[in-house]
């Protein structure tokens, strides 16, 4: 019985090498469905999983969805060439060789795939959607789930203190090469980046009840937009406006500011590395506020300034050192990195070593 276990094992390992080998194993990202209203956290799965397919691999995304919508309105047509499948209705055969990246708002499929014999990786973009949506009774270590990806080192960290043993990679978000400086003057329209509309009520009611002179700035919401329309906005416009309580890396506030305009940012609950200086305070290439009650004035203040050609010109420098920061480049760099060469390539040793070790086993029972 033993020696039909060992062969069964074998024959496992020997497959999943040859598929490693051969890239004749799959790539799947379980995904969530925006029902086409742009995510930061979604483009993230979808820019990765892009980028391994263009680099010859067999990827495909998976969801539950009914009516799924997917990503090209916002994202753009090149992601309709990665395949779908919706997992309640297709059977998709997942073998040993094959990867499962699930994101961290996803515990219930985590602890749904625990018995499937691919390799899961848990990919963590908002550390407090794991303290939100897993049970109390679950870790990484129960889910059989060794393996982390996430987008800082914070978040890093922050995991390893919670889940010992658990192996951390850093993949950092990328910044759309959309996101510049437009050659024509900008307006003076105030964008705001909120997802909750509350946020834009509070900003843009206070500033005409205080403001009845500057009734003619305009403001625009920028959520649910395309990304082509959100970048074109960025560009035209003056100030912008962000508000991202529990964001763990600030994408949006990156886009804003590679795009050259003014940024009044409210302080994050936990404010990324890149938004702090050398010496851990939070960078002056940005405005930033605490409190609702203060943006009125500071607002008033940045329209002033503007229309009397006093923005200081310091500001819009040290925005340039961001544009040289988490490039498309970069980021492809850093998922081969970390996808082929850290668990790919990993994935592939480890079955080398279980065939090793078996065959050692075989050998040695044969001869005793």
């Amino acid at each position: 019985m033993d020696k039909m276990t060992n062969n069964e094992m074998l024959k496992i390992a020997s497959e999943a090498i040859s598929k490693i080998e051969n890239n004749e194993f799959n790539i799947y990202f379980f995904v969530l469905d925006t029902k086409g209203n742009p995510s930061s956290q979604v483009e993230y799965f979808y820019r990765t999983a892009l980028a391994l397919k263009n680099m010859g691999y067999n990827v495909a995304m998976l969801h539950n969805e009914e009516n799924f919508v997917g990503v090209s309105d916002w994202l753009g047509k090149d992601y309709d060439s990665i395949k779908h499948y919706n997992i309640e209705k297709e059977n998709v055969p997942i073998k040993s060789s094959d990867f499962l990246f699930i994101p961290e708002i996803l515990a219930n499929v985590m602890m749904q795939t625990i018995k499937l014999p691919c390799k899961r990786v848990v990919v963590v973009q908002n550390y407090n959607h794991l303290t939100e949506f897993m049970p109390v009774s679950q870790n990484m270590e129960t889910l059989a789930i060794r393996d982390a990806i996430v987008t800082t080192e914070a978040q890093a960290e922050k995991i390893e203190r919670y889940f010992p043993g658990l192996r951390t990679h850093i993949v950092h978000p990328a910044i759309s090469d959309k996101f510049e400086k437009s050659n024509k003057p900008q307006q003076m329209i105030v964008n705001i980046i909120s997802k909750n509309q509350s946020f834009v009520h509070q900003i843009v009611k206070p500033f005409y009840w205080m403001y009845d002179l500057y009734k003619w700035v305009s403001f625009r919401d920028l959520r649910g937009v395309t990304q082509d329309l959100f970048s074109e906005s960025l560009k035209e416009s003056a100030i912008t406006i962000w508000i991202d309580d529990d964001t763990n890396f600030g994408c949006t506030l990156l886009d804003a500011l590679k795009s050259g305009t003014i940024v009044l940012a409210k302080i994050p609950d936990h404010p990324s590395e890149w938004m702090l200086d050398e010496n851990g305070d939070l960078t002056d290439s940005i405005i930033w506020f605490d409190d609702f009650d203060n943006v009125p004035h500071m607002l008033a203040s940045l329209v002033r300034s503007w229309t009397n050609d006093s923005i200081p010109n310091e500001i819009y420098d040290k925005q340039e050192k961001f544009n040289e920061m988490f490039t498309e480049k970069q980021q492809i760099k850093e998922i081969k990195q970390v996808y082929v060469d850290e668990i790919i390539n990993k994935r592939l040793e480890e079955f080398k070593e279980v065939k090793k070790d078996i065959e050692n086993n075989v050998f040695k029972q044969n001869n005793e």
